[in-house]
């Protein structure tokens, strides 16, 4: 996106209270009144034309300096988000805390300051915010010789060193997270390039401590994540339940972290979730799935990632049941509101959304919204490097395979084959899942699926509980159709 087009975005961005509120911050002020006619002007924009408003314009003193009047709306934009959101996020109600005790410091207003640091160091401790707990204790530091405390500057000193010795602990657990990503991003399957890795993760110092050991909120959280996680990727269902129950319950145990950070929440419900989802959906299912309707949220970022996880999992589920009708209303929430959060999508979040919608669509029998988003999904995926997320590339072709089958379009379907296979090997993927692709050539080969479809099916239903690249489902709906 150019640079040009950011602001359009930002106003574009603005929720309804947002937008109001910004109508009542810059009716204060007077010399905002032109910039208040340039904000509805962009606003009324669908697509940015800047030529459109300097013609609108051209008669106004400020258009003779058009880059600057963007740069001062966007600034006021901002302002007025910043007030607006202060109480919505603690995160942000603290920088607004060291803000004023930085202000009040310099201007001389020790006693005003000292009291701020006190109220924001209440609010770090409850919710374990190490980084502000340092900031906050830099500026103690600093006061202390002009206010009349008891405080001592060696028991400052002392705090301080605790909250980086914390802070550093919080730190090292994130990069074990960022380890263990990137074996998740590539594959979830056991396998000694998987195992490698994470058994260094495991022999981390780290995750030899119990959770009582850790006293950090947030650090807590990574080692039980990464606990589930691992163990899920070893086998050891009874270890991954565990962890990935001790980490909800730590969530629900302090709500106020949850409306703090929704977004760990959400993940720790799609990691239960997941696991019984490879439990073929059990009762304990639709009670966790329901937990989702119950989170609060207010931030773009908050809803985009959030309702990645509920469309997702709820489509899963209503396939599993097989209702098409829940699938339709499902897929058609989620197709309208996938549109208006695109852009703040990572790659990954979209080829598992448009995966998705795919196999939905699939499962439905509407053959064009399929491909259509199946064509999408894989133009995420890099055929460079054929690494991540191969898994979502390979079951986007073999839907695509499948239906070109049954078009009798067979040479399109080898030609999606051969893709499959030149990322299969790359990815030294097993028996069971090449013995599938192998099968599908010689029906193409053939032209004809009778004969080799028991086959397939054979395989798939002796298939085990371990995890394959390969989405067991896009065969078991194929399979139904065929009375298989």
């Amino acid at each position: 996106m150019k640079s040009k087009e950011l602001l359009h975005e930002l106003i574009h961005s603005l929720t309804k209270s947002e937008k109001r509120y910004f109508t009542v911050f810059t009716s204060i002020h007077k010399e905002s009144n032109n910039y208040v006619k340039l904000f509805n002007a962009i606003h009324a924009q669908k697509e940015y034309d800047e030529g459109a408003i300097i013609e609108q314009f051209k008669h106004e003193d400020f258009i003779r300096q058009f880059s600057v009047a963007k740069n001062y709306l966007m600034n006021l934009v901002l302002k007025s988000l910043s007030n607006h959101h202060q109480k919505a996020k603690k995160s942000i109600e603290l920088n607004a805390f060291l803000t004023e005790i930085e202000v009040l410091y310099w201007k001389g207003l020790y006693k005003l300051s000292h009291k701020k640091i006190n109220q924001a160091k209440k609010i770090a401790e409850k919710y374990d915010m190490n980084h502000y707990l340092l900031l906050i204790n830099y500026w103690d530091r600093r006061m202390e010789d002009y206010v009349s405390t008891k405080i001592l500057n060696e028991d400052v000193v002392k705090e301080t060193q605790l909250y980086l010795q914390s802070y550093n602990r919080q730190m090292q657990m994130n990069f074990l997270i960022k380890e263990l990503e990137k074996i998740t991003k590539s594959t979830i399957k056991t396998t000694d390039e998987t195992l490698r890795p994470l058994r260094k993760i495991f022999d981390h110092e780290l995750l030899q401590l119990t959770e009582d050991e850790i006293d950090n909120f947030y650090t807590k959280v990574d080692f039980l994540f990464l606990k589930g996680v691992g163990y899920a990727i070893l086998g050891d269902q009874e270890k991954e339940l565990d962890y990935k129950i001790r980490l909800l319950n730590l969530l629900e145990e302090n709500p106020h972290q949850i409306k703090e950070n929704p977004l760990r929440y959400a993940s720790s419900l799609n990691n239960i979730l997941l696991y019984y989802y490879f439990q073929g959906y059990p009762k304990e299912y639709p009670i966790y799935l329901a937990k989702l309707d119950d989170v609060e949220l207010k931030f773009h970022h908050a809803k985009a990632s959030f309702y990645d996880t509920k469309y997702n999992l709820e489509i899963g589920y209503y396939l599993h049941l097989r209702e098409p009708e829940k699938i339709r209303k499902t897929l058609e929430e989620m197709e309208k509101w996938y549109v208006t959060m695109a852009t703040v999508k990572s790659t990954q979040a979209r080829m598992i959304c448009e995966y998705n919608m795919a196999l939905a669509y699939f499962f439905l029998n509407d053959t064009k919204k399929c491909l259509k988003w199946c064509n999408s999904c894989f133009a995420h995926f890099d055929m460079k490097v054929k690494k991540f997320r191969h898994d979502l590339a390979i079951s986007t072709l073999v839907v695509q395979i499948l239906i070109y089958i049954e078009l009798t379009h067979f040479d399109l379907a080898m030609r999606h084959l051969d893709v499959v296979f030149t990322i299969a090997r790359k990815n030294k993927y097993s028996k069971i899942e090449m013995s599938i692709f192998k099968i599908l050539k010689e029906m193409i080969k053939l032209e004809k699926t009778d004969g080799l479809i028991n086959n397939i099916s054979e395989i798939i239903n002796n298939q085990g509980a371990p995890f394959i690249n390969l989405d067991k489902d896009v065969m078991v709906y194929w399979l139904e159709t065929k009375g298989a």
